[in-house]
């Protein structure tokens, strides 16, 4: 055999020996990095077999928060101050960057996207301990490496995201069951204490002293808030679980604002409230029930929100196929700050009076929702705020 026919056999032998030494890199990375527990091995382990297999120090740089990137504790290599751009230009654009490319040559070390099919999920960056560059089949093994990594990166996070999903509906589900178990027992009680105030106020009401007619009346009053805040709370309840179903029927509108403004006569005793009902209002197909929460609620929250004398108005009107309920008015206004949060559940405006439970708006918003209706909030010019709920007719 000629010299030429031996070098070409050695060419060939050094070729197969270096794939095979690539696919048995590739095959210890994806074994490690699949067997690893958490994610902070995962990390760990591609480190360590970069390491090993390029002669390089590593980073890896994984999202922090919206377009920012944190080092992992497992990097082996600090990236300058300087470079930080470069990885977030990696990160959003999914290509590689640093040097040995056409992005940013002038950088240090080489950022390549770790990227799961069309998700990037972080960076890694390498500093060659070498001055040249890497050979075709050195990038085309990063390039595998960082896709490896990626995709079992993402497997730990999907499984993560699964775990803390589970967690939170286990917790919520628990909690409501818990509301509801104790209202309704709650609830039994409060009406044993109800029903003795009441046999006073009827019967021995006469021999009472008058601080003993107040301390009766203060029952009173703190049964009925206490078994109003119950009903909010198995509302919320029921709305969450879906389990609020509307029964619609042809309502009369001036019964409901009726009903509405004498559940609520008395926390609006100290308001100047003025009722305007557009004439001949036709028939609304709605739940009466939740609507009258609905309506209550809002001119509660009123009551409760705005200074003694302040007046309040709630219109009634068709417009553009549809029923609107305005309740508009003259205290302070909201602070465009809060406006955002006012119909999430639990939330109340800072410096609000005590005794609330931030329940009643959310409980608008979601019974007017159920009717595949909207509610609204602005403030008015001139001070004050209004509220409207608009129903498909």
């Amino acid at each position: 055999m000629s010299l030429q026919g031996h070098h070409v056999i050695r060419s060939q032998e050094r070729m197969e020996r270096e794939r095979l030494e690539r696919a048995t890199a590739l095959h210890l990375l994806t074994r490690e990095v699949s067997a690893a527990a958490h994610l902070d091995d995962v990390l760990k382990s591609a480190v360590q077999r970069i390491k090993e297999v390029f002669k390089a120090e590593t980073a890896m740089l994984l999202p922090s928060s919206p377009g920012q990137l944190g080092r992992h504790s497992a990097s082996t290599f600090k990236v300058p101050e300087e470079e930080f751009p470069v990885a977030k230009w990696v990160l959003e654009h999914g290509q590689s960057a640093g040097r040995f490319t056409a992005n940013f040559p002038l950088a240090t070390a080489l950022y390549l996207p770790l990227a799961a099919q069309s998700d990037t999920v972080g960076v890694v960056g390498l500093k060659w301990s070498k001055p040249s560059r890497p050979t075709i089949h050195q990038r085309n093994l990063l390039d595998a490496f960082s896709q490896q990594i990626a995709v079992v990166i993402r497997q730990h996070q999907m499984q993560e995201m699964e775990e803390k999903s589970r967690i939170l509906a286990e917790s919520e589900r628990l909690s409501k069951t818990l509301l509801n178990s104790i209202s309704h027992e709650i609830r039994t009680p409060l009406a044993v204490i109800q029903s003795a105030t009441s046999n006073i106020v009827e019967f021995g009401y006469a021999d009472l002293s008058n601080s003993q007619k107040v301390m009766v009346a203060e029952i009173q009053e703190a049964s009925e808030r206490l078994n109003r805040l119950i009903g909010k709370v198995l509302d919320m309840t029921r709305l969450e679980s879906g389990h609020l179903k509307p029964k619609f029927e042809p309502c009369e509108v001036s019964e409901l604002v009726s009903l509405a403004e004498g559940e609520t006569r008395k926390e609006l005793a100290q308001h100047k409230l003025t009722i305007d009902l557009a004439p001949d209002l036709p028939l609304v197909p709605m739940d009466f029930e939740l609507m009258l929460h609905a309506l209550t609620n809002l001119l509660s929250n009123a009551a409760s929100h705005t200074p003694a004398g302040t007046e309040v108005e709630l219109s009634v009107k068709v417009e553009d196929g549809a029923m609107l309920f305005r309740l508009a008015d003259r205290g302070p206004g909201i602070p465009p700050e809060y406006m955002r949060h006012l119909f999430e559940k639990f939330y109340k405006v800072p410096n609000a009076r005590t005794g609330g439970t931030g329940l009643g708006l959310s409980l608008v918003k979601g019974f007017v929702e159920a009717h595949r209706g909207q509610v609204k909030v602005e403030n008015l010019v001139g001070g004050g705020s209004a509220f409207t709920i608009r129903l498909p007719l």
